[in-house]
């Protein structure tokens, strides 16, 4: 596959990193709140409501599990860009559709349609993958996962308040205003220099299965489903435990505060690790950020009011930037630029994988052990990864950006 010029990939990647930030910043827009719309749909409790919010996060992880290995084989036959307008322009008509939800079904079959089209990530990560020179990977990873964090990090406090202030249905109507943005700057403005595969080398169901199954991927694919267990589980939980913790707090606007915060502190590891990644190997880095998150995650367990839960819960991103710049960087070093769509489809489908069943897994053990104690299992869930990587991924050649 034809690649682009030192000059264009650096200019394309400005345009992404815009187009990214605009486009999680309005995905984030929705996430402190849909427990409470969940409630507004219909006579729930709050252990009810999370586990609804859970069964509909499920469906958007479940969809794209399905959804993304296709995606990302069909990037590698006709181009990476329009997986990414695929992905910003789907998402805006569904996001749109959530918000005029009459009941928690229609929502739960919106947010499963979302995960189908969706996938921006993953999409933008195959795109600069493809363009920029495998020694700046790393770097170039480390500045896409900092504009991702940073829409996450604004999206949830402005989309807490603006829930608060003007109402359910007008936020996610802005949500799709802005993806539609981000597509158009995309659309306008990303030049990509693809040249399709010659009839019969492009690659196939078969050619994808190996992949999943190769030594070099397979290890990454496990490590990423586990890693994205954690987040999923906490999404609906952080907004009921706020509630729970002081009821005076507005819990959208609070539960924004806490994953803004979180972002802030995400955006800054991830800068952080793209620039050490040069000097420390991949691997190395990755197990170290999955146990110190997984210690980080314990703070929570000892808070008694809003204000210490949103404080724990930002320090909990200390290491989020360096688990996503080298996990990500790792899935595109181990395969060539023919192959990164396919790659990173299947990286963003073991993603989805986590990220749906954490939701179902801690909206389904919460009325059980309680909101508290479900930071103790995400807690123990990251060690145990970062002990697996240690133990499967030091047998490889120690990777790094030269």
């Amino acid at each position: 596959m034809a690649s682009t010029s030192p000059p264009s990939w650096r200019r394309n990647l400005a345009v992404i990193i815009i187009a990214e930030f605009i486009v999680l910043l309005a995905f984030s827009f929705v996430t402190p709140f849909i427990p409470l719309f969940i409630q507004r749909l219909g006579d729930y409790s709050q252990t009810d409501a999370a586990f609804w919010a859970g069964i509909s996060q499920s469906a958007a992880g479940i969809a794209m599990f399905l959804s993304s290995p296709l995606w990302g084989l069909l990037a590698d036959r006709i181009g990476r860009k329009p997986m990414v307008l695929r992905a910003q322009f789907g998402s805006a008509v569904v996001l749109s559709l959530a918000g005029l939800s009459p009941n928690v079904y229609f929502l739960i079959g919106a947010r499963f349609l979302q995960g189908a089209l969706s996938g921006t990530v993953a999409a933008a990560s195959a795109l600069v993958a493809a363009m920029t020179p495998r020694d700046r990977l790393p770097f170039a990873m480390g500045l896409l996962l900092l504009s991702v964090y940073a829409g996450n990090t604004i999206g949830p406090a402005l989309g807490g308040v603006m829930a608060d202030a003007f109402g359910f249905q007008a936020t996610f109507f802005i949500t799709g205003g802005l993806l539609v943005l981000g597509g158009i700057i995309v659309l306008v403005f990303v030049k990509e220099d693809f040249k399709r595969p010659e009839p019969g080398q492009g690659s196939s169901i078969k050619d994808l299965a190996h992949l999943a199954a190769s030594r070099e991927i397979l290890p990454l694919l496990l490590i990423l489903a586990a890693l994205n267990l954690g987040p999923g589980m906490m999404s609906p939980i952080i907004p009921l435990f706020i509630a729970e913790l002081g009821a005076s707090h507005p819990a959208a606007a609070t539960s924004g505060l806490a994953f803004a915060l979180m972002g802030v502190v995400a955006a800054g590891s991830a800068l952080v690790a793209g620039r050490l990644a040069r000097r420390i190997p991949l691997t190395r880095m990755l197990v170290f950020c999955c146990v110190g998150t997984g210690l980080l995650y314990l703070p929570p367990l000892a808070a008694h009011s809003p204000v210490q839960l949103v404080l724990f819960v930002a320090l909990s991103g200390l290491l989020t930037g360096g688990i996503v710049t080298a996990s990500n960087s790792l899935v595109g070093l181990s395969v060539p630029l023919s192959r990164q769509g396919a790659a990173y489809g299947l990286s963003q489908s073991a993603n989805s994988l986590g990220g749906g069943l954490g939701p179902l897994l801690g909206g389904g053990i919460a009325p059980v052990i309680g909101l508290r104690s479900v930071f103790a299992v995400a807690g123990g869930l990251y060690v145990t990864v970062g002990a697996f990587a240690a133990a499967v991924l030091a047998r490889r050649a120690p990777q790094r950006s030269t």
